[in-house]
């Protein structure tokens, strides 16, 4: 699914309306798509539907409070109680909005507290309330935000009352995911036509909860002329790209991965990355290592196997002559190169080369990268299948420019470089960008602080090696890969805290991950759960 900035949301309404709809048709379609989700939202969170509980919808002027009275309508037409909180006089809201004001129907309590007095007038009604529907500003906000609304939201955001945003939280930019100073902690957000891009960056997203996404019948030709080609994934995406699983198989049925990886100074590296293609669900894993790490890989991943390889006088991989590099890689599906190579100019020199000539499905990573920007060398790849998974210092070391300024320009950059380079493009980062050859960007959805910290990104390589080598195209195993690592880092925080993760605790939460996931997707696997039940710490 293509997504927008706010801006471009707002051309697409405006040439929506220009083709004939009509915009009050628009929000009428808005409103009443938002009300299924808030009454399947509180159906699933609550038992307010029977016990006929309070709704609070706080509505600002513009076209979002519009539809916040379109839901407050439908809702109290559904035969909840409603109150509405006006943070706009009456004749200063949009026509649009104006129309729904006066369509409310006399079972809606209607309040217009002065600005002065939000916060008193909202206490009482947070207090009755079962879930507070925030269509203040929507897109139309540029932070920062004015006293007034600051305290309000401050105020819902202190109730705990569950939350659904209209749109986008109040307070969150639609462009940038700026949040200036506090935004509405959403529970659930439910935005219109197409995602805002900034639902989807920090720190915007912290405040979204989940996302749902709305179609009210914008033209598909508009939609696609006044959007850029950025891609938000749903889970069911994810889910479909799942590596088909029989029960009835073998380790060769699910590929083998090659990590050539370590040096004297980051063997950890080469071990995580082995533990990413473990747990990634490949059949086989052969770690090609310095000589000197292949006892401390045996014993620390006894399930791979572990090949030395002779070194520098640094302590790095020496240039690989080609018939033991032939029986090396004979019968593997795909290559992960990089991690922990450390620079050595002989090394270095042995990559760019090899990576001419290696035809195999492959990953690049972290050194592996840095040995074209050491050599100032351009990419030259064999394969037709090609990942490069940089943060945005390698990236900015492979094309002159400082890190800041590849984050800064990451949304054309990213895109621009996956296809002069002709591969897949994964800038690692908050959040982490997957660009194809073709120029479409995606925005992945997962990860949070759990994975800042050193080797994180060995273990992603490690994982996506291994889904490259079960046959996945090169585009879904980066991205799914990115996906599971970041939900990943999130579980094993869970009972803890991101500032204390171990990178290896993110490893060993690939697994969960996955189970999760074989649930969701497939109905053998729900079947497989009740005929042989797995007590949890919930069951305990």
């Amino acid at each position: 699914m293509r997504v927008c900035t706010a801006r471009q949301m707002g051309v697409i309404d405006a040439k929506t309306i220009a083709a004939g709809t009509p915009g009050q048709e628009l929000m009428e379609r808005a409103g009443l798509a938002m009300t299924n989700l808030v009454l399947e939202f509180l159906e699933n969170s609550t038992e307010v539907l029977e016990q006929r509980g309070r709704v609070l919808v706080l509505c600002g002027k513009g076209n979002n409070g519009g539809d916040g009275l379109v839901v407050a309508r439908c809702l109290c037409e559904a035969g909840l109680s409603v109150a509405v909180m006006m943070v706009a006089d009456r004749d200063h809201l949009s026509e649009e909005t104006r129309l729904n004001y006066d369509r409310l129907p006399a079972g809606v309590d209607v309040l217009h507290p002065a600005a002065g007095h939000w916060v008193g007038a909202a206490g009482p009604l947070l207090d009755e309330a079962d879930v507070v529907v925030d269509a203040i500003f929507g897109t139309g906000i540029n932070p920062p935000l004015r006293p007034p609304f600051v305290d309000l939201i401050n105020t819902v955001n202190d109730s705990g009352v569950p939350s659904v945003a209209l749109d986008i939280p109040s307070g969150v930019s639609g462009d940038d995911g700026r949040v200036d100073p506090v935004a509405l902690a959403a529970d659930l957000t439910i935005t219109v036509g197409l995602p805002k891009r900034g639902l989807l960056l920090a720190p915007g997203r912290d405040f979204t909860g989940d996302i749902q996404v709305v179609d009210i019948g914008f033209p598909e030709d508009i939609c696609l002329a006044n959007s850029s080609d950025h891609h938000w994934l749903s889970r069911q995406n994810y889910l479909a790209f799942l590596p088909p699983r029989p029960t009835q198989s073998h380790k060769y049925d699910f590929g083998r991965v090659a990590i050539l990886a370590g040096s004297r100074t980051y063997g950890g590296a080469a071990h995580l990355a082995g533990m990413g293609a473990l747990r990634s669900g490949v059949g086989l894993v052969k770690m090609a290592v310095p000589l000197e790490l292949v006892e401390s890989t045996r014993v620390g991943l006894p399930e791979a196997l572990a090949v030395g390889l002779a070194t520098t006088e640094a302590g790095t991989i020496e240039k690989v002559p080609g018939a033991v590099m032939e029986h090396l890689l004979a019968k593997q599906n795909a290559v992960v190169l990089g991690p922990g190579l450390d620079s050595d100019p002989s090394t270095d020199a042995w990559v760019v080369d090899f990576l001419a000539h290696l035809e195999l499905p492959l990953i690049v990573d972290a050194d592996g990268l840095g040995a074209f920007s050491r050599l100032d060398r351009e990419f030259k790849f064999a394969s037709s299948s090609v990942i490069l998974t940089p943060h945005a210092g390698e990236l900015g070391s492979l094309v002159g420019l400082p890190a800041s300024e590849v984050v800064a320009r990451r949304f054309e950059l990213v895109p621009e470089l996956a296809a002069r380079w002709g591969v897949v493009l994964m800038l690692k980062g908050s959040p982490s960008l997957v660009a194809a050859p073709d120029g479409r960007l995606f925005i992945n959805p997962t990860g949070d602080d759990a994975l800042a910290r050193g080797g994180s990104g060995d273990v992603l390589s490690g994982l996506i090696g291994g889904l490259l080598a079960q046959g996945l195209p090169a585009l879904e195993s980066a991205l799914l890969g990115a996906y599971v690592h970041g939900l990943a880092g999130t579980l094993a925080s869970e009972n803890s805290s991101p500032r204390s993760v171990l990178v290896r605790e993110t490893a060993a939460a690939i697994g969960p991950v996955w189970g999760a996931m074989e649930i969701e997707a497939s109905s053998h696997a729900q079947l497989r759960r009740q005929i042989w039940p797995v007590s949890s710490k919930e069951d305990e």
